[in-house]
């Protein structure tokens, strides 16, 4: 076997399996002599903004000086995005051994485990190679029975913005999909809230004092954004002034999460250093969120794929050009709330463009050329002549946003570049 076809074996098999449940997990563990437990991590949950909270966190350890294990998904341009030790993917050569020896035990079992069951046990395995001082980890949906639910303790549990996505699977109302993402919290153990609607946060508390865990807020009124420009927050956070290349009112509460970690970890074994801190934090990207491509016209590119991200988009874009005129490139996904997305998008838009996502649970064109006309967007088949089409099309001032899924995103981001159209975000 060679590395592409253990990728395409991989994600051959299904994401999530819909029996829930650790237990092909704790099995897989056992066999490979518990992983999890040579470890210390750091456990993120929630609806959105997790690998924001992931990258900033993994940026100021690798600052500091850790090894720094990353587990984020999904990924944007390769598949190795997703295991990294301090801002370096795993290797082909090493993802492929790994890989062998977990598929060659795993095809043995009775009941196949999903993608991401193997995605964990291979990122879990190689952590503990490595020998890494921590692992951030980011779940892929829910908490409780998500397979990252697998580590024994954690050092501090994060639970980001919750709302509704994944219902299907996670339950259709604020209160049960909240319920879900506490699962990660640990007894004993530290917990952090992102300010999140009152009723997930009750019902978070409630796990955590059930668990008893230590319980830090984040408080709106104690994050104070101040000017910013079109490629960074700058905020003030309980006396620590941040300069943030994150863009975005959601960053600055997600930085905040980052920051009450960092004092856990301080408190412990650790030391990071503020100047640490601010270090990582001015210079930390993340793929696809607000990622600014291109300076006159402005164009962003953010892989917001459920209403709330869609609304953070628009917020950003409404704050900092309240007088230009926004354009969108929209792609969605079939089983995201996808008409609350396009009416939100509709009302603020000069113009909106509307691309087929290439994907399995993505449109039809008989069904995108229906859903065009019920919103008045203008289909689009290829990326590739529109990118110029804009540009010339629309003013300098103007601004073009790329939004909607992070598969959009992605193909947007290749095709930009293939077009030698990137710029750096600095002004």
């Amino acid at each position: 076997m060679n590395y592409e076809e253990l990728v395409t074996r991989l994600t051959s098999k299904s994401f999530f399996s819909p029996s829930a449940g650790l237990y092909r997990m704790k099995k897989m563990m056992e066999h490979f002599g518990n992983p999890e437990e040579k470890l210390s991590f750091i456990h993120v949950a929630g609806t959105n903004g997790k690998g924001s909270v992931c990258a900033m966190l993994h940026g100021v350890l690798k600052e500091a000086g850790y090894r720094v294990g990353l587990f984020t998904s999904p990924y944007i341009h390769d598949f190795r995005e997703r295991i990294q030790i301090s801002g370096e993917w795993i290797a082909k050569e090493e993802l492929l051994e790994i890989g062998e020896e977990v598929l060659s035990y795993t095809e043995k079992l009775y009941e196949a485990p999903n993608q991401f069951e193997l995605l964990t046990v291979i990122a879990l395995l190689y952590f503990a190679r490595k020998q890494c001082d921590v692992v951030v980890l980011e779940t892929g949906l829910g908490g409780t029975y998500d397979s990252t639910n697998v580590i024994p303790q954690s050092l501090v549990s994060i639970i980001t913005n919750i709302g509704l996505d994944h219902c299907a699977v996670l339950g259709d109302t604020i209160p049960r999909i909240a319920a879900a993402k506490a699962g990660i919290i640990k007894p004993h153990g530290n917990v952090i809230l992102y300010p999140s609607e009152k009723e997930a946060l009750d019902v978070i508390t409630a796990a955590a004092l059930k668990q008893d865990a230590r319980l830090v807020y984040v408080e709106k009124s104690d994050v104070h954004r101040h000017t910013a420009s079109p490629d960074r927050e700058e905020m003030e956070y309980k006396g620590m002034q941040v300069r943030l290349s994150l863009l975005g009112e959601h960053q600055c509460y997600n930085c905040a999460l980052v920051l009450e970690a960092v004092r856990i970890l301080n408190r412990g074994a650790f030391f990071i250093s503020d100047s640490d801190i601010l270090t990582a934090l001015e210079k930390v990207s993340w793929p696809g969120r607000l990622e600014l491509v291109h300076l006159s016209p402005r164009v962003y590119v953010d892989g917001g794929h459920n209403p709330q991200g869609i609304r953070a988009v628009l917020a950003f874009l409404k704050e900092r050009f309240p007088e230009q005129k926004h354009y969108f490139v929209v792609g969605v996904l079939k089983d995201k709330d996808y008409r609350t997305m396009l009416t939100a998008l509709k009302e603020d838009a000069e113009k909106l463009y509307f691309l087929r996502v290439p994907h399995p649970r993505g449109f039809s064109e008989e069904e995108c050329e229906a859903l065009c006309g019920e919103y008045g967007m203008e289909q689009v088949t290829e990326l590739r002549p529109l990118l110029p089409k804009l540009l010339e099309e629309v003013s300098a001032e103007s601004v073009i946003c790329c939004t909607g899924s992070l598969y959009l995103a992605d193909q947007f981001l290749q095709e930009w570049k293939e077009e030698g159209r990137m710029e750096s975000g600095e002004t």
